[in-house]
């Protein structure tokens, strides 16, 4: 075997590395080239391995979205690995990397060394996996900080396969989501490569990845599909309040706005139900139901309970708890199949719902008894007049007389407040609570007349009102007015019939009497002729 000397072709480096060769003229230049591939001639080959660290920096970063600082890190670090592998030493080992040349310098005890000459294959796996796992790192932590502000938010994915009854979604080029049975709705099916809408629900750093858990069962996948698909709601002039949801079954979803010129409910249903439909189709034809949001439980849990009817509702405000009575045939109506629509309902309004049948009897027995015992609760010290003056401050709070064992008379009303005459509290309006009612107070709305001069337009500017509120209110008061007026119309109407009543006979005797008297003058005028003749005789 004939042993050969290659000399470097940059001889001021004075590098020369000795091979055994059995045939050079032949396999030289191979030779020469897996010299400059290992080690080298050093100029030459520090331009390269700086162009290519450089340009593999480039590549990850743009790739991957991982900083730049924390590639080049992680390079150095398997550098290190690398050494410490090599020469059996954990300390006095450093190497470090110019950020914008490329160029690697490394120290050992304080002297520089070449870390090319380090590389053997064990070394440079060892150093392969140091920097994999740096820039594995460095990945999950930037898909952590990119989804944990999108809680919440609907993303669009595609199915890229099943993993124990769940499905793992692709959601961007480096992340998936994985969306277990629960979070899905029965009524759906899908196969691998289907498009899919998907709302995030958790973002989890896990010790290897990072777990992006999806949901097509979620609340806010509705609320995102009405966003999108209904403008009213995109511009916030629409504001959902609240959604309640059971995926396939049926959501209840509560909306306000703040523009009397809008409707809330007719926005999100659309023309002949236009938008919803769209909403729906998404959801595989999960019901929907949309209803107006007050801040009156009184008002809302009536809404929220539709399409039942109801008849009375109690509130207990300290264990927020309602006893909801509707007739018996509106019963099944009020629970709804397997008590789905009083759950819906009760998630939302927040308030644990009873339902009740009553009987008509038993009803307006319950409405006498639950007057007279939240009198002072509905009524306070705010009273409006419905009909009659201004009126000026009560000595007394009439609510003690009007639910004694006897009614007051119309006499002791009448002294009381004037004639025709009714007395209700300001909380006794649909959806006027006590603090919209010392708002109203404070106002001067405290009067009927105020009232109807302020009109829907200016109530609806009342804080905790809005235009639906304001019309409920004026057609309320409206309605009593008429009643009193209709009271006040029967009256003239049985004064007229007792008058048309009276005794016929009565007439005949009246009128005999005026005859008499009329003959009885005719007589007082005869005796003065007799005294006019006396006299002319003498």
């Amino acid at each position: 075997m004939t042993t050969s000397t290659l000399v470097c072709p940059y001889p001021e480096t004075g590098t020369e590395v000795r091979r055994a060769c059995p045939d050079l003229d032949q396999r030289g230049s191979s030779l020469v080239a897996r010299y400059l591939d290992t080690v080298g001639c050093v100029k030459e080959k520090e331009l390269m391995v700086s162009e290519e660290i450089l340009r593999f920096v480039d590549t990850i970063h743009r790739d991957r979205q991982v900083d730049k600082e924390v590639i080049f890190t992680g390079i150095e670090m398997a550098l290190v690995s690398a050494a410490q592998k090599r020469f059996d030493q954990e300390e006095g080992i450093e190497v470090l990397i110019d950020r914008e040349t490329g160029v690697i310098s490394a120290v050992r005890d304080g002297d520089g060394f070449d870390p090319r000459e380090v590389l053997g294959r064990i070394a440079a796996g060892a150093g392969k996996q140091v920097l994999f796992q740096k820039i594995r790192e460095a990945e999950r932590e930037v898909i952590f900080r990119e989804f944990e502000d999108r809680i919440g938010e609907m993303i669009n994915g595609t199915v890229a396969s099943r993993k124990g009854g769940g499905l793992v979604i692709t959601l961007t080029n480096r992340a998936e989501g994985f969306m277990p049975r629960s979070e899905q709705s029965h009524l759906e099916e899908w196969n691998e490569g289907d498009r899919i809408k998907v709302v995030l629900k958790e973002v989890n750093m896990q010790q290897t990845r990072v777990q992006l858990l999806v949901s097509r069962a979620a609340p806010d996948l509705v609320r995102r599909l009405f966003e999108q698909e209904i403008p009213e709601v995109a511009d916030y002039v629409v504001e959902i309040k609240a959604i309640a949801r059971e995926a396939g079954n049926r959501t209840k979803i509560a909306v306000a706005t703040l523009d009397s010129n809008v409707d809330c409910v007719g926005a999100c249903i659309g023309i002949k139900g236009s938008r919803i439909r769209n909403v729906t189709d998404e959801l595989s034809g999960e019901k929907i139901d949309v209803v107006r949001w007050n801040d009156s439980v009184e008002v809302l849990i009536p809404e929220a309970l539709k399409p039942a009817e109801i008849a009375s509702i109690e509130l207990d405000y300290e264990t927020k708890c309602a006893n909801v009575y509707v007739t018996e045939d509106q019963q099944s109506l009020a629970i709804g199949r397997r008590g789905q629509n009083v759950r819906l309902a009760s998630k939302l309004s927040e308030w644990e719902l009873n339902i009740c049948a009553i009987t008509e009897e038993a009803l307006a027995r319950l409405r006498l008894e639950g007057a007279a015992s939240r009198a002072d609760e509905m009524f306070g010290e705010r009273l409006a007049r419905v009909a009659g003056s201004e009126g000026e401050g009560l000595e007394s709070n009439p609510l003690d007389r009007i639910f004694e064992d006897r009614e007051p008379s119309a006499e002791e009303i009448a002294a009381e407040y004037g004639e025709g005459a009714v007395v209700m509290g300001l909380e006794d309006l649909p959806g006027v609570t006590e603090e919209i009612a010392d708002r109203l107070v404070e106002l001067q709305f405290d009067s009927t007349d105020a009232l109807l001069e302020a009109g829907i337009e200016g109530l609806a500017q009342v804080e905790g009102l809005d235009t639906p509120s304001a019309t409920l209110i004026i057609e309320k008061i409206q309605e009593i007015m008429d009643s009193v007026d209709d009271e006040e119309f029967d009256s003239e109407d049985v004064n007229t019939e007792v008058a048309d009543a009276v005794d016929p006979e009565v007439e005949v005797v009246e009128a005999e009497v005026e005859v008499v008297e009329a003959e009885t003058d005719d007589v007082e005028t005869d005796d003065s002729e007799i005294d006019d003749t006396e006299k002319k005789v003498e």
